[in-house]
């Protein structure tokens, strides 16, 4: 199975609703290079806009990567889904942002102040946790990667001005709470496995840069659970607020 093959797959598997119920060592992308192609060649195939990102880390000082998000699959807070319309759901909390401007790409990189210097807003959102494969989560990391790093769907609440949150606000382990049918599903402890999630906007800038994009106003870019990921297999509603940023709620029927 070439690149171009797994992507038609997983176009297929998100259009028909079917697993890909096997993926051979061959299948798997080469490296980072070539997963993050088969993410723009799915949307391409399936002709989509990209309407937000994710991006995270398994530390602060592992690699980030991410992966961009159709615009179909970005809902306002707040959201009602089908469970059905997926094929797993675990539902992580985390925190996004957006710029205030567009930030062309260039061959010189983008650094840190700024990128955060053009900073607009911060939101609370939703992340649906999904993956094509049946072999997930038992699966090359390479393989997730260019299945859009296992996103489902991703909720958005209200975005606030970033320059008013984020004097005095704690990115490392804000207040919040996160309710599946009033039952507290927060973990005793709280934290972004990346950390600071605004340091994951750097490599998110430089790596859109890398591969010719401009990063938009309009993106909101998730970056990354506080909550790590909650498994739901019932319908229910979930209900969340980060202090000072804002609450969101998602329906799942």
């Amino acid at each position: 199975m070439t690149e171009s093959t797994l992507a038609a797959q997983l176009v297929r598997a998100r259009e028909q609703h079917a697993l890909i119920e096997e993926l051979a060592a061959p299948d798997i992308p080469a490296d980072a290079g070539a997963a993050y192609a088969i993410q723009h060649e799915v949307l391409r195939l399936m002709k989509a806009q990209i309407g937000a990102w994710k991006v995270g880390a398994r530390t602060p000082s592992a690699p980030p990567s991410g992966a961009p998000i159709g615009s179909t699959l970005v809902h306002a807070s707040p959201a009602r889904l089908e469970l059905a319309s997926f094929f797993r759901v675990l539902i992580e909390m985390e925190i996004a942002f957006r710029f205030e401007r567009a930030l062309p790409a260039r061959a010189e990189p983008y650094t840190r102040g700024e990128v955060l210097d053009a900073l607009g807003g911060v939101a609370v959102t939703l992340e649906v946790v999904d993956s094509r494969f049946a072999q997930w989560p038992n699966l090359a990391p390479l393989a997730q990667l260019a299945d859009s790093q296992n996103n489902g769907a991703l909720i958005v609440g209200g975005f606030e001005p970033y320059n008013v949150v984020a004097p005095g606000f704690d990115f490392l382990a804000p207040r919040l709470e996160l309710t599946l049918d009033g039952e507290s599903i927060v973990p005793a402890a709280v934290g972004n496995p990346a950390g600071d999630p605004r340091e994951l906007l750097v490599w998110f800038v430089n790596h859109c840069s890398h591969m010719g994009l401009a990063v938009e106003p309009f993106w909101t870019i998730t970056a990354g659970t506080y909550t790590g990921a909650h498994r739901v297999e019932v319908p229910g509603l979930l209900r969340g607020s980060i202090d000072r940023i804002g609450e969101i709620e998602l329906a799942l029927v």
